[in-house]
Parts: C-alpha cells; structure tokens; sequence
C-alpha cells in the first residue's frame, strides 16, 4: 500500500514537471498569451485537465513556473564563470553565457525571462511574484559579486547592492542588443563595459584570457542551458531551469 501511495506520489510529481517545462518552453518560443492550456498539456503528453487538477488555470501555471524559477538572471549567466582562473576570463564566461543565441536551447531561458517580465508588467498578480523573487535573487548576486570584486582586487565606485542592479541591466541589455543587431556589440565591447562598471583593474583585462573563455562557454553551453550547476567565487549556487 505505501509503495502504490509514493508511486502515484511519483506519477503526479512527473506530471507537474512535464507541465511545467513545457509551459517554460512554450512560453519562451512563443510568448504566454499565444499558449493555451490544450497546447502545454499536448506538449507535455498529458491533458488539459491535468493542467487544471494541479495549477487550477493558465494564470496559476505561470505563477507556479514563477516559483519554480528560483535563481536570478544574474546567476545563470554566471553559470560558466568556474572555466577560467583569470578575472578577465570569468568575465568572458559571463558575456559568453549570455550572448550566445546560436540555438534554441541556449537561447530559450532569456526569452522567457523577458516574457515574464513582460507580463509581469501588464499583470498586478504575476508582477507581486516577480518583485519579491527579482529582490531576493539582487540580494543573493549582491552578495557574490562583493565577494568576487573583493578577491579579484576590483574596486566599483558604488555598493554591492546597486552593483548587482547594474550588472543585470548591462549584460541583459547588451544581449538583447546583440540579438537584435550581432553587429552593434562586439565581444571586446561587452567585457571592456564589465570590467569597467566592476572597477577591474587594466591590467587583469587580458583579451586573450576572456577570448578563450569566451569561446570555451560557447563550446559547452548549450549542455548547461537548462540546467546548470555553478561553482565561483561569484556565486555557489545550483539553477534548476524548470
């Protein structure tokens, strides 16, 4: 009897996960008000009522995907930063982890990022969820970051706190910069921005440290787009995508 109960504990938790990395990828590709119910119960192999029996509607799956998205955007794009020693590598991990669009898989977390935002925006609701996770996830980054500039001997003119606000605002601009025009922001263009707004000093600016770990991310990222485990003096944290 206990082992037929955690079965169906089992199946049920199968099933919210389906749902919810389905809604998270349909929502990116296509945006949350274009998805219906029918369509993330088909993706995910179930059906619409299985979708209402755990989220009760469309607006409580998204709110559930709110939830289930603990880290900040910061922390994924600092998913990579452990592939070089080197402060000017970490920071060429960082650009190459979120710059890089070459395929849907690497590309998908930022759009739905942006669509929840978005939404967020235009829904009282979902933008509570997201204000308290937003602060939590700028509470958590501010305290890496201050712990990464203070052993990489940087030395930003403002606190860990607007710090964390900044960087998220620059890298995420930038990238959405580049997707929209490649041309307009090169590489070397997005870490000399890091470097500066992080106070890294010149002389640890090595272009062919952040060049390499550039092209290192880029390499392996696509693995790690949906989930991926970070260990750096920036961040100790674990992102679970969906």
């Amino acid at each position: 009897m206990e082992h037929m109960a955690r079965t169906q504990q089992e199946r049920k938790a199968e099933t919210r996960a389906r749902l919810l990395a389905a809604a998270a990828e349909l929502f990116a590709d296509q945006g949350v008000d274009a998805v219906s119910v029918d369509a993330v119960a088909e993706a995910a192999g179930r059906t619409s009522g299985a979708v209402y029996a755990h989220f009760g509607s469309k607006q409580g799956l998204l709110l559930a995907l709110l939830d289930s998205w603990k880290d900040s955007v910061v922390t994924v794009l600092l998913a990579e930063v452990a592939v070089s020693d080197s402060p000017a590598g970490q920071l060429g991990a960082v650009w190459a982890n979120v710059s890089d669009a070459s395929d849907r898989d690497s590309s998908r977390w930022p759009l739905l990022e942006h669509e929840l935002w978005l939404r967020a925006a235009r829904d009282p609701e979902v933008a509570d969820v997201v204000r308290v996770r937003n602060a939590e996830a700028l509470r958590s980054s501010a305290r890496r970051i201050d712990g990464w500039t203070s052993s990489v001997g940087a030395t930003p003119t403002v606190g860990s706190d607007e710090l964390a606000v900044l960087v998220k605002a620059l890298l995420t601009g930038l990238a959405m910069q580049k997707r929209l025009d490649p041309r307009s922001v090169s590489d070397d263009l997005a870490l000399r921005g890091l470097a500066a707004l992080l106070g890294l000093p010149s002389e640890l600016l090595s272009s062919s440290d952040s060049t390499h770990a550039t092209e290192s991310t880029h390499a392996t990222e696509s693995a790690h787009a949906t989930e991926s485990t970070i260990r750096s003096p920036i961040t100790q944290e674990t992102h679970h995508a969906h």
